[in-house]
């Protein structure tokens, strides 16, 4: 068995040289292979001691996987060994395709149910009748108590053409229903939604960067010039990014001939490259705003990058995540795969996408002469100011409103979908999904005939405040006061609501529309409320103020 791990760990190894912790640096490739043997040798040492000499016995595979996760725990996050159903993972994230019904779950509730969130357009789930609210019960005759969102995934997925059995608990029906549905290939839309917001400005979801998503962009302008497309707004919100020439792709389609979209730089001579464009871009140069927000990462970051750095838009929101490490997948004969970090994304003017921290935790692997030190301000084609650090700052920026206490809680714990959900089976042939001052009326009522658990921060301290009181002995003697506040409190309880209403009813109104016409209605739903889609629209309609936010009426800047 241990002969079995032994060109697994060479192989690992190997891979890893370059960061195992050296005295001195390797003054040539012969003496880092050198260092390298030794400490393969070191390392099998004390794997083959440690597994045959240790008081008790060792399970040899899960050891070795504990050196493996010892050895990557020391790099940055994005590194990261795949096996098993993480290999499915992986492969999904790529390929942006699987085998499987089409539907997305969650985890509802107080009980924790496995729930339908809602059946994707045209799937197995959704042509057999699959609701969203449905609740999962029995996969393949199995229980689906306890189950998790990614055991779940793992029942529901297998190869096309395969059947799956599920029984489903609905509101208004007290027996579960059985549906037996064939899986089929499931396409993941890399672009969930495009369309008019209103006449003349058109609206494209980007939601992740698979090998589709150029395909699936060059429809969406293809179809939005045909409509008469005079303003783009390209929502890179919680995209966390994907696949490398996805991002080129997609930045091509947007950006001027000729201009380099990214480079990227690492260690090894492959990992150098400068991405341009190489031919007229298919929006050509109608006006672009970009959405960003603390979810957009990576390759939503290298697209907001170089359309800001080539003032080829506007950048509206909120800072982006700052994740600019390039992954490459090394594939093993195991069947096990490595992603590992190989460079580091740039943006036209120079920027590092990467905050520069990654490697706070663990400093003692790097050779301290490896340390990139880059000038702290940079600018864009029109000599406007940016600056490095890690992410993209907008050049508007616009916060989306934070929910207080108790909009928190009806999130957290489901209340919105679960209100929904039921108000449908109420309501089956409700056409709009406007919330009335009479819905709200019924979901207060629901929210207190209901189990919901909800404290405010006043009744939260107010609490610590007795514990502590009786900690000391003195809870008797404040008894009366303590009441008072208790009855001011509640007071104020009932008044969060009126506070929180109109957060309630955009929530509301945004489930509904998900209800009643998926994921395309959820985002038309929030058109009208959400501040940074109202602030695109108001860019995109002032040309003047778009150019003066671009300085494009500036002397082009050539010396970069």
């Amino acid at each position: 068995m241990l002969r079995r791990f032994s060109g697994y760990l060479i192989r690992m190894v190997l891979l890893l040289a370059c960061l195992i912790p050296l005295e001195a640096a390797p003054t040539s490739q012969n003496e880092l292979y050198e260092r390298v043997r030794e400490n393969i040798s070191l390392f099998g040492d004390v794997y083959r001691e440690v597994s045959m000499r240790y008081v008790d016995a060792i399970d040899p595979d899960l050891f070795v996987r504990a050196g493996i996760d010892g050895m990557l725990a020391t790099l940055d996050p994005y590194t990261v060994l795949y096996e098993g159903e993480d290999l499915e993972d992986l492969d999904i994230l790529t390929t942006g395709r699987y085998g499987g019904v089409g539907i997305e779950i969650g985890i509802q509730g107080e009980q924790k149910v496995l729930t339908v969130i809602s059946a994707m357009d045209d799937s197995p789930a959704q042509r057999v009748g699959i609701r969203s609210g449905d609740r999962v019960v029995e996969i393949d005759g199995q229980s689906t108590v306890g189950f998790t969102t990614a055991k779940a995934a793992q029942w529901l997925r297998g190869d096309p053409g395969t059947q799956v059995t599920l029984k489903i608990m609905r509101h208004g029906s007290d027996e579960p229903i059985e549906f037996v549905i064939t899986r089929t290939l499931i396409e993941i839309k890399d672009v969930p939604y495009y369309g008019f917001i209103k006449p003349g400005i058109g609206y494209i979801k980007l939601a992740h960067f698979s090998r589709e998503a150029a395909r699936e962009m060059d429809h969406a302008i293809t179809e939005l010039l045909a409509g008469g497309l005079e303003g783009l707004i390209l929502d890179l919100r919680a995209n966390p990014g994907g696949l490398l020439p996805a991002a080129v792709a997609v930045s091509q389609r947007l950006c001027p001939r000729g201009e380099a979209v990214v480079s990227t730089r690492g260690r090894m001579p492959e990992a150098e490259h400068e991405y341009t464009v190489p031919s007229d871009p298919l929006l050509g140069d109608i006006p672009v705003v970009v959405l960003v927000d603390r979810g957009s990462a990576s390759a939503s970051e290298i697209v907001a990058g170089a359309i800001l750095d080539l003032d080829r838009g506007v950048i509206v929101g909120q800072p982006t995540f700052g994740k600019g490490l390039v992954q490459s997948v090394i594939s093993f004969e195991s069947g096990k795969a490595l992603k590992l970090t190989t460079a580091k994304y740039y943006t036209p003017s120079g920027r590092l996408i990467q905050k520069v921290d990654y490697f706070s935790r663990t400093q003692s692997v790097l050779q301290k002469d490896s340390a990139e030190v880059l000038p702290d301000s940079f600018v864009t084609t029109h000599k406007r100011p940016v600056y490095g650090g890690g992410g993209i700052s907008p050049d508007v920026y616009v916060p989306l409103p934070e929910p207080q206490r108790l909009g928190t809680e009806l999130w957290r714990q489901g209340k919105f979908f679960d209100f929904i959900t039921e108000y449908r089976t109420r309501y089956p042939n409700l056409t709009s999904a406007d919330i009335s001052d009479t819905a709200l009326e019924e979901f207060q009522q629901w929210l207190n005939d209901s189990i919901f658990t909800y404290r405010s921060r006043s009744e939260t301290e107010l609490s610590d405040l007795e514990a502590v009181a009786e900690e000391e002995g003195v809870l008797d003697q404040i008894t009366d006061e303590l009441s008072s506040l208790r009855e001011v409190l509640a007071e104020n309880r009932k008044r969060d609501f009126d506070t929180e209403k109109e957060f309630i009813r955009q929530s509301l109104q945004r489930e509904l529309a998900a209800s009643l016409w998926g994921s395309r209605g959820r985002t038309e739903a929030s058109f009208k409320d959400d501040s940074q889609i109202l602030k695109a629209i108001e860019i995109l309609s002032d040309k003047a103020n778009y150019r003066a936010l671009l300085a494009l009426d500036s002397p082009v800047d050539t010396t970069r």
